[in-house]
């Protein structure tokens, strides 16, 4: 049996606790108060309490194009449920709001039982091409008809229940069922002058919604809806609206599936209410008080988490319910062709997963937990042991529903994520085993050129599927129906959970550039600027991991407001810095020691959540791209991509790809690329590259940034040049390079480049410091020479200060970290006249920048044939190290993530590098020059 589950709970309690942040404990605290003051406001007894918003099996048309082209209908809950719900949760007045019809209601006066009549009605509002919602109560069933007609048009519909003195609510205020560019601050500004009551609080939606619209509504003086009035042409009391009257703030469940009923609503006032009951109806005394104003909400916010629980349900059903739409129907429904295309998908998806029983059991008791219902105890102990652990988590949800709403949210949300870890872990471990036991060849028996040219799946769907024809120069040769046989149940419950999170998640940001705007026009609740960056290298032995080292030590230093996360087995969390524990973890063959981690996704999410991020950056193309790319679809936030490596330079310098073969890579880069909303590059070649024909993006999402400097270890102290070589003295000539020794790097040159120079300075030595896959050829290639393999910084300061010349092969490196490094210490480098180092060397001031092996040659010998020009290079190179200073460049870095600047950071100053184009051109144009008039008079 696989023991996955302890692991889990050990690895989460390694994690750092995540705290919610400043901005969302602020909203917390904000509406606390405002329902602290609802709660006092009315003698309890003589309070009605009602949920002014549920629905139940006869809202059968979704709001939702893709629920409307797949035939699913808002619920399936039976009316009969969902009045046994909202009385269990001790509602006074019983109202079931349906879309746009009234059935349910008028099927239970029929039936004798006492109903405010309801619906919400779907208003279209001309202007801005916009459908809205709007509650109405207290209608016949003439009068239902005639809301029906009304309601293409929001002006006649509202007018007719103005004179009608039929009360109507403005639901979720901020909420649209779809993403409309055309939505401004004018809609809300009508919106006040057409409505009175609004609803402040519920309980789907989220927290940051229900305070932005409880401020506007509080907000909204005579003067100020007077003036809107006049603003618009429209008559306020043409609406039954009052601007001498506070609006009129509600509150209501807005439940589909049974959960949540009743818990969220309003107390209704009437008074002598004990009196009054022995000769009125309920429902007439609720739509007294609702007229009148006397309403104040009741109930607790759930943030997401409670649209999260309440689409899992409704996805649960939705996998065991749905029938074929019929290609037909799907194809001339109304709708974008992605929104079609996307239809085809989940349908065909839907319906595959209704072949797997087990996967169906399992959506049943998801569904029959979160309404309370155990699993049969006989079915758990027939289930295979790896899967007896879904049981116990749905038995965790089951007993919570019957405590209280808080501990049901946290422990379905919290078991969700458990489960989803545990899936995964699953299919790794099966996946494991699938490649352990495979006859064919073994992963680690593949290079990653083969990994290449096998990235292909054929477009034959049968041969995807069944395998038939498949030719085997490409993934084909892996038949997806025995990998699915083997996954199915994990990969498919797995799926599900993340995207009902996604889901639910997104439909509530959907509009987030109009809350924002709404924020602004307050003047509060804005959401704070604050980024969190994954990385999938940190704390590691590379250039990159390095680089990233130095950025999370200025953000801790200066507590900027971007944090880092990693996944990692070993690295313990710090401030600005979180930890999430791998899945599985795996090694690419041929490349090095570093490990491949696979991060928990729905973890990372609930962390971007509940810290109060808004933005969101990715530094390389592993992983954490995946996951970088789920968070900004589910959270509709920026995603910014930070470019370390030149993938297209590494695959040709370090394999023997054909360039048909890197054009493949390249076309993937430039897919997964055009996904952000900007790119940082570390050069200008780059930052050319990808805005040209090859890579396509637009000029204004790629940034140029540039590594920052770290200060000089303290406790380093120059060595004797003896310590290295026995027989050197202070005057031996000795090259350096630090890095990781691998073909990529331009290591191989170094054989031919030492040979010519020694030809005039036969003393010559060189030191490498760094491990890598090449280390055993190279050392073949090079056996004169000192191999000190991976050095700490201590060690490598003191070689800095030791040794003369850094010498930089690389034609890879799309900065070079070690260039700065040897600066830092005063120490002149040599290296290609390329992407990376040109940005950074001052050819012949503080270093050179050369075309070829023997001009490399030649500058090694020109330097140690000129002691006065070495001296005043070590002096330049410590100068152009103080022009690559942290804060410059984190500012410049922040302002183009859009963060807003902490008071009293600093900016641009005397001797600093700065990393916009205007200033960054000059620089290297000007190295470039100095090299070519130098080559123009040799």
């Amino acid at each position: 049996m696989l023991q996955i589950p302890d692991a889990i709970n050990k690895e989460q309690s390694l994690k750092k606790h995540v705290t919610k942040s400043s901005f969302r404990e602020s909203l917390q605290n904000e509406y606390n108060d405002y329902l602290n003051s609802q709660a006092n406001r009315f003698d309890s007894e003589n309070c009605l309490k009602i949920d002014l918003h549920c629905h139940d099996h006869n809202s059968d048309v979704p709001d939702e194009l893709w629920g409307r082209i797949l035939r699913l209908p808002e619920t399936w809950l039976k009316t009969k449920e969902l009045v046994s719900l909202l009385k269990k949760n001790n509602m006074d007045v019983i109202t079931v709001s349906n879309h746009n019809n009234a059935r349910s209601c008028w099927k239970l006066l029929d039936q004798g039982i006492d109903v405010l009549v309801a619906a919400e009605f779907t208003c279209y509002f001309p202007e801005y091409e916009l459908y809205i919602h709007v509650l109405t109560y207290g209608f016949t069933k003439e009068q239902e008809v005639e809301l029906n007609e009304k309601r293409q048009n929001i002006y006649d519909f509202l007018r007719y229940t103005a004179q009608a003195d039929i009360p109507v609510i403005m639901p979720h205020p901020l909420y649209f069922y779809t993403k409309n560019e055309k939505i401004d601050l004018s809609l809300f500004e009508k919106l006040a002058v057409m409505f009175q009551r609004f609803e402040v609080l519920n309980g789907q939606r989220d927290l940051w919604q229900s305070v932005l619209t409880l401020n506007w509504a509080q907000s909204l003086t005579a003067e100020k809806i007077l003036s809107y009035a006049k603003k618009h042409n429209l008559n306020p009391f043409d609406f039954a609206v009052d601007p001498n009257k506070p609006k009129i703030l509600t509150g209501g469940s807005d439940d589909h599936t049974g959960i949540f009923a009743g818990q969220c609503g309003s107390n209704l006032y009437i008074p002598n209410l004990a009196k009054r009951l022995e000769t009125e109806k309920p429902s007439a005394l609720a739509l007294e008080a609702l007229r009148e104003g006397n309403v104040s909400p009741f109930g607790q916010i759930g943030e997401n988490q409670k649209l999260n629980i309440a689409l899992l349900d409704y996805f649960s059903q939705v996998a065991t319910k749905i029938t074929d739409p019929g290609l037909l129907r799907i194809m001339l429904h109304r709708g974008s062709a992605w929104d079609k295309i996307g239809c085809f998908v989940v349908s065909n998806f839907l319906l595959e997963m209704q072949k797997n029983k087990k996967a169906m059991k399992f959506f049943q008791f998801i569904h029959d937990a979160l309404q309370g219902k155990k699993p049969n105890k006989l079915i758990k102990w027939q289930t295979s042991k790896n899967y007896r652990f879904c049981f116990n988590y749905l038995e965790q949800i089951a007993d919570s529903k019957h405590k209280s709403p808080e501990e049901f949210v946290s422990t379905v949300n919290d078991v969700i994520g458990k489960l989803f870890a545990y899936l995964n872990k699953l299919m790794a471990t099966k996946i494991e085993e699938t490649i352990n036991h495979n006859k064919g060849p073994k992963l680690t028996n593949i290079s990653t050129e083969e990994i290449t040219r096998k990235f292909e799946v054929p477009s034959q769907l049968t041969a995807l599927f069944f395998g038939n024809n498949v030719k085997k120069d490409n993934m084909s040769n892996v038949k997806v129906e025995k990998l699915l046989d083997h996954l199915s149940f994990p990969l498919l419950i797995s799926t599900f959970l993340a995207g009902a999170t996604l889901a639910s998640t997104r439909v509530l940001y959907q509009n987030r550039n109009l809350l924002n705007g709404f924020a602004d026009h307050l003047g509060k609740n804005r959401h704070q600027n604050k980024a969190l960056y994954l990385t999938d290298t940190l704390r590691d032995k590379n250039g990159v991991s390095n680089s990233l080292s130095g950025k999370l030590k200025e953000i801790q230093k200066a507590d900027l407001p971007i944090d880092f996360l990693i996944c990692h087995t070993d690295i313990a969390p710090e401030p600005h810095l979180y930890v999430v524990r791998p899945i599985s973890t795996f090694s690419v063959p041929h490349y090095g020691d570093q490990e491949i981690r696979i991060p928990d996704l729905m973890e990372i999410a609930r962390i971007f959540y509940e810290g109060g991020y808004d933005r969101i950056i990715c530094s390389t193309e592993g992983p954490m791209a995946v996951v970088s790319l789920f968070i900004q679809q589910m959270f509709n936030v920026p995603c910014y991509f930070f470019m370390h490596t030149d993938w297209i330079d590494f695959i040709k310098h370090g394999t023997d790809l054909t360039q048909y073969e890197r054009d493949r890579v390249r076309r993937l880069l430039r897919a997964l690329y055009n996904r952000y909303d900007g790119i940082f590059v570390l050069n200008s070649e780059h930052k050319e590259w990808l805005t040209d024909h090859e890579m396509q993006l637009e000029p204004s999402k790629v940034f140029l940034t540039a590594h920052h400097t770290q200060p000089r270890n303290a406790n380093a102290k120059p060595m004797k040049k003896s310590d290295l070589f026995a027989d050197a003295t202070d005057d031996t000539p000795i090259l350096f390079i630090a890095c990781r020794v691998s073909k990529e790097k331009g290591l191989f040159d170094l054989p031919k480049i030492l040979e010519k120079a020694k030809q005039t300075i036969p003393d010559l030595r060189l030191v490498i410091a760094g491990s890598g896959p090449a280390t055993e050829e190279l050392k073949e290639k090079l056996p004169e020479a000192l191999f000190l393999g991976w050095q700490s910084k201590e060690q490598l300061s003191a070689l800095y200060l030791t040794l003369d010349l850094f010498i930089f092969p690389s034609k890879f490196d799309t900065f070079g970290n070690v260039i700065l490094e040897s600066f830092v210490h005063g120490m002149p480098t040599l290296a290609y006249n390329c992407k990376g180092p040109k940005d950074i060397i001052q050819h012949n001031k503080n270093g050179y920048l050369v075309e070829n092996i023997n001009d490399m040659a030649n500058k090694i010998v020109e330097f140690y044939s000129n002691d006065t020009q070495r001296s005043v290079m070590k002096n330049n190179a410590l100068i152009r190290a103080s022009e690559y200073q942290a804060e410059p460049i984190m500012h410049q870095f922040m302002c183009d993530l859009g963060l807003d600047i902490p008071s009293g950071y600093p900016t641009n100053k005397h001797n600093t590098h700065t990393t916009t184009k205007a200033d960054a051109e000059p620089q290297y144009s000007s190295s470039e020059n100095v090299y070519a008039q130098e080559k123009t008079v040799a």
